[in-house]
């Protein structure tokens, strides 16, 4: 036995050559946020290069321009008829939660524009080519990523179709239901546009006949569209930089975990697995470090985006968190108190589930971040490290010690942005709606 030891630390590492197949883990996608790009340019939020004519800057500016100024008069006439209805109860409510919705569309369409360069520099630390990994096994971050891009279309397309969807939605509920009670073009009953239009807002002109009805209500559904758009735009960015921190977490676990596969693959080695140290090896070990490092440096950028996201990001979340909160109490409480045949009832009910699908939106993506990290320091106890040297394996300790607090985005450094929060969110609303209730009997 005594004889053993010395005899050991004398073995050569000469395993087998590994059966790996060929790798197309380095295949990653190009134009990564094309998606984005598109619904940003589309809403009149995209920063044109300057190599662009002068024509086309110009008719995009215009285009812009007259978007914020149909959604500031839109906003504008929110406010003139939430002044004058503050004595009753019900319509203060539904107005309340629609204007409240459309000014946190504005903060978040000056977010996009005042933080554009922060956001850029963010998508480009998530798209660090330094970072690319070359696949093994099943640990194929190439795949991974290109399934990320078609996940960003498909997010970004439902996002803006499910906002846009809520506007279009209600005037298609209050054309028809305006058609039923119309004749040779005058309103029936004691029925007026008043009577059909789902959201109330000021307007200066007259109404008194369906066919200038129907222009209010396309006025109506070209505002709603417009912040649709802001509020689609922006949540969009938001979710696809959080699931891509998730997404890049998760390659780092996995990058993590087959360290040692990789090394030798890399140097094309055949290691001894009867050999206990890595340290008999000196390049193997060198790689092995190095490698571990280059994981770290990935590591300590991810934290970074972490960082970058919660402080571009973190005070808006709060608003709309608050606002989700009065939002869900709100369209509750006015849903319970008109007609379920009413297009304010369906367009109560079609805005609840747009703002909870929303929030439900944020708080997922954020609990993926949370549990990518904690996945972390389990990834690097996997990684194979029995044999490997004294500095690799105090370098691992002091990763999984730094992830011993996973990483989360907070809601205005308050409260972490995770599923426990919406939950919250939706008991505290239903607090709210019990106490409008009460408030409405009185």
């Amino acid at each position: 036995m005594d004889t053993l030891g010395p005899a050991l630390t004398k073995v050569r590492l000469r395993l087998p050559s590994l059966d790996i197949p060929d790798s197309k883990g380095t295949d990653y996608p190009k134009n990564l946020y094309s998606a984005i790009d598109r619904i940003s340019f589309l809403c009149g939020q995209a920063k044109l290069s300057k190599n662009r004519s002068w024509i086309l800057r110009f008719a995009y500016s215009l285009y812009s321009y007259t978007l914020i100024i149909i959604a500031i008069m839109f906003i504008i006439s929110e406010i003139i008829t939430f002044r004058k209805s503050l004595t009753e109860l019900t319509t203060v409510l539904s107005e309340i939660g629609m204007m409240f919705t459309h000014l946190v569309g504005m903060v978040k369409f000056w977010i996009l524009i005042h933080k554009r360069d922060e956001i850029e520099q963010v998508k480009n630390k998530l798209r660090d080519v330094q970072f690319e990994y070359v696949g093994i096994d099943d640990f194929q971050p190439g795949l991974k990523m290109r399934k990320e891009k078609l996940f960003i279309i498909i997010i970004s397309t439902f996002i803006f179709a499910l906002y846009n969807f809520v506007g279009i939605s209600a005037h298609i509920s209050a054309a028809s239901m305006m058609y039923k009670y119309t004749a040779n073009g005058n309103f029936l009953g004691n029925t007026t546009c008043e009577t059909f239009v789902p959201y109330y807002f000021y307007y200066p002109f007259d109404v008194s006949s369906p066919s200038s009805c129907h222009y209010l209500l396309f006025y109506m559904d070209l505002s709603l569209d417009i912040y649709a758009s802001y509020i689609a735009t922006f949540d969009s960015v938001f979710v696809i930089l959080l699931n891509l921190l998730a997404t890049q977490l998760n390659i780092l676990g996995d990058a993590l975990r087959t360290i040692r596969k990789r090394c030798v693959k890399r140097l094309q080695m055949k290691v001894d697995s009867s050999s206990l140290y890595d340290a008999d090896n000196p390049l193997l070990e060198n790689e092995m470090y190095n490698e571990l490092t280059h994981c770290t440096k990935h590591l300590y950028l991810l934290l970074e985006v972490g960082n970058d996201i919660e402080s571009i990001f973190t005070f808006l979340t709060l608003l709309q968190t608050i606002a989700s909160l009065l939002i869900f109490a709100s369209c509750l409480f006015v849903a319970a108190r008109v007609k379920p045949t009413t297009p304010i009832f369906y367009s109560q009910l079609e805005y609840f589930s747009a703002v909870l699908s929303q929030l439900t939106v944020y708080c997922w993506f954020g609990n993926e971040i949370t549990l990518a990290s904690s996945a972390i320091p389990y990834s690097i106890y996997s990684s194979d490290w029995f044999s490997s040297s004294e500095r690799f394996k105090k370098s691992m300790l002091l990763t999984m010690a730094r992830l011993q607090r996973p990483l989360y985005v907070s809601i205005g450094k308050f409260t972490p942005l995770a599923l426990t929060t919406l939950l919250s969110v939706i008991k505290g609303s239903f607090s709210y709606f019990t106490l409008f209730q009460s408030a409405g009997t009185d």
